[in-house]
């Protein structure tokens, strides 16, 4: 070998100061895979990294160097370097870093490289506790596993994040009239948000009912019936997913109730990825999957029953000073083209059609006779759950 590691990469940063970039590719291999961890993705190949070479050298002063302040020499074939970079002699703040580069045993240019920069943000003790929190999540979710998936399985999970994102950003991020009309979440306007907080306050129409029959320790908020009933409707709905998710094997490894918890504040925001996720876990054994319900589901079944009978109810016939049944059509028309809450909600209650008929249809084992029943939107989940 005519060149040792350390003295290949001591010339490669004299051309690189230089910015003869044509002199420092004469040290990298056809096949260098070049990591600097600025960038989400390595350098791959001969070429690439000649673009990260130039790219750089473009982007920085002329006068700002690379300078090596420590350099290892005993092996021929590998060496870590730390160095940092400085203006017209004067070390630049947050310019120091690590870096370690392999040697092809074959031509004996550089083959593997791997540059660490000090971050800007140092986040001390807190790091710590950063690695505490996230090492639960990445032994669940990234620990590799013998799974039983379909080929098709990540264009399924795929097709469900790009639908997750699309909900997101139509629904709640656009401009007004981009897209849809309405305001969007980060523009949200006083009146909205007050109707909003008076349906919650009337969440499954309790504190209306209780004012109705002559208990009135907090007076119910007054809400047009159609705005309230569709409110009540689409949150009912999303309740009744929780037994259906812990019913799911495919997503046992999933935080089912924490996802649950909030969709009842943001519905399909978090049950979308939810389904984006379990698409890509295992399909258990089809026996595993005949599950059997406790009285949990029942609860809750019963709760839905009730809550999506009297929001059809209150849709029609409660608050009669909002006039009649045509009138509370008119009005909804209205709203479903004018007002983005309402039509989200119209969209969700699709998105839950189409997830209730997935997750049943996981749940219940072919030839099972209540399987049909995922095709019948909310009311097909009300009898699963309570028969």
């Amino acid at each position: 070998m005519d060149i040792k590691a350390d003295a290949l990469v001591k010339s490669m940063y004299e051309a690189i100061d230089r910015r003869d970039i044509a002199a420092a590719m004469e040290f990298i291999d056809e096949e260098c895979v070049y990591q600097d961890l600025n960038f989400p993705e390595p350098f791959k190949g001969k070429e690439a990294v000649r673009k990260l070479f130039e790219k750089s050298c473009e982007s920085i002063p002329d006068d700002l160097l690379f300078v090596i302040d420590d350099i290892t020499t005993e092996d021929p074939l590998a060496v870590g370097v730390v160095w940092h970079v400085e203006l017209e002699g004067i070390p630049l703040p947050n310019g120091r870093g690590v870096s370690f580069y392999r040697l092809s045993k074959e031509t004996g240019k550089l083959v593997f490289a791997r540059d660490i920069v000090e971050p800007p943000i140092k986040p001390g003790d807190v790091s710590f506790f950063i690695i505490r929190l996230i090492s639960p999540l990445v032994r669940k979710f990234l620990k590799p596993q013998q799974e039983n998936k379909k080929p098709g399985q990540p264009l399924v999970s795929l097709f469900f994040w790009l639908l997750a994102a699309a909900y997101i950003y139509i629904l709640l991020l656009s401009p007004p009239d981009q897209i849809l009309p309405g305001e969007p979440a980060w523009a949200i306007q006083p009146d909205t948000l007050q109707e909003v907080l008076d349906e919650s306050i009337n969440f499954f129409f309790v504190l209306p009912i209780l004012n109705a029959i002559g208990i009135h320790t907090m007076k119910a908020p007054t809400v047009h019936p159609v705005s309230e009933a569709f409110f009540n409707f689409a949150v009912g709905w999303m309740f009744m997913f929780l037994p259906l998710m812990l019913a799911d094997r495919r997503g046992d490894s999933l935080p089912k109730v924490a996802i649950w918890g909030l969709g009842m504040f943001l519905t399909n925001a978090f049950l979308t990825p939810y389904m984006a996720l379990r698409a890509a876990k295992p399909i258990p054994e089809e026996e595993d999957n005949n599950i059997k319900k406790g009285a949990i589901a029942r609860v809750f079944g019963w709760i839905g029953l009730l809550v999506g009978t009297t929001a059809v109810v209150w849709f029609f016939f409660a608050r009669p000073e909002f006039g009649g049944v045509s009138e509370r059509l008119q009005y909804f028309v209205e709203q479903l083209t004018s007002q983005r809450l309402t039509f989200a909600f119209a969209v969700d209650l699709i998105l839950f059609s189409i997830f209730q008929a997935i997750l049943l249809g996981s749940v219940q084992p072919v030839g099972s006779k209540r399987r049909w029943l995922r095709f019948i939107p909310f009311w097909g989940l009300v009898a699963w759950l309570i028969l």
